[in-house]
């Protein structure tokens, strides 16, 4: 490991606890501890989220895209391209 590597390393670190907290924060329920007598209380956030396919609609399509683009990317040209 060169010294090079390290901002990469804690950029990855802070990434990961920021992504943990966020979901702590937004996707659990106000109640870890089971269904109370009156129901299961659900977030908004979580509500809206599973609601709205659209967002994950477009996120999927994006992520083949994006792979596709990438195997694109990787595979050798043709002599006949050049």
């Amino acid at each position: 490991m060169s010294r090079e590597d390290i901002p990469w390393i804690l950029l990855v670190i802070v990434l990961l606890v920021g992504g943990l907290w966020v979901g702590q924060r937004f996707l659990s329920s106000e109640s870890d501890q089971g269904p109370q007598a009156g129901g299961a209380s659900v977030s908004p956030f979580r509500e809206w989220f599973w609601e709205s396919r659209s967002l994950d609609l477009a996120v999927q399509v994006g992520l083949v895209f994006v792979g596709a683009l990438s195997i694109a990317a990787l595979l050798p040209r043709s002599k006949e391209d050049e």
